[in-house]
């Protein structure tokens, strides 16, 4: 049990686990994702395991998002590490802030063979800090792995977090000196 308020996002997430059957959560997981983020829509992205701590995405290798030689393009393996990262910070993240991604960085050490699916976890350390702290930033650790069981990638994606209100206190901050 969650000593904290879940957020919309997790709430959403257990109102469907509530109605639909276990083995449709992974369907309903990839509806709300995908209207959400267009992008991971357009590639055929599959949410297959959402949890507050671990989530697991899962990309066809099909044409549409193929390089030249015939494999995962790049930026399709990128979107897979980026999504599932991106999902757990959103799933811990305070309804009164928003989560923002401030690096991504990808090595790519071999050649992708197939599908990938990528795995992201949060630490119980980590989701205090996102809970507790007004603004941070969190290191998500993401593996992953194509039909070979290799990395084609090494990806790094550092997330943050602030305030919905920073901006309007910065604003009101501003018409406050011009007042004066």
């Amino acid at each position: 049990m969650s000593m904290y308020k879940p957020n919309r996002m997790a709430s959403s997430i257990k109102k469907m686990e509530g109605y639909l059957p276990a083995s449709f959560w992974p369907f309903g997981y990839t509806v709300i994702f995908n209207s959400m983020v267009k992008l991971a829509g357009t590639a055929g992205l599959q949410v297959e395991k959402l949890t507050g701590r671990e989530v697991e995405v899962y990309l066809r290798n099909r044409r549409k998002i193929q390089n030249h030689i015939g494999g995962l393009h790049a930026c399709s393996m990128a979107l897979a590490a980026e999504s599932a990262t991106g999902m757990i910070v959103g799933m811990n993240v305070p309804d009164t802030h928003i989560p923002l991604i401030k690096s991504m960085n990808v090595n790519f050490v071999r050649r992708c063979q197939g599908d990938v699916r990528a795995r992201a976890t949060l630490s119980e350390e980590d989701y205090k800090r996102i809970n507790e702290d007004d603004r941070g930033e969190v290191k998500v650790p993401v593996r992953v792995e194509d039909e070979s069981g290799n990395e084609p990638i090494e990806a790094e994606m550092i997330w943050a977090w602030v305030s919905k209100d920073r901006g309007s206190k910065k604003k009101a901050d501003k018409e406050g000196e011009s007042e004066r």
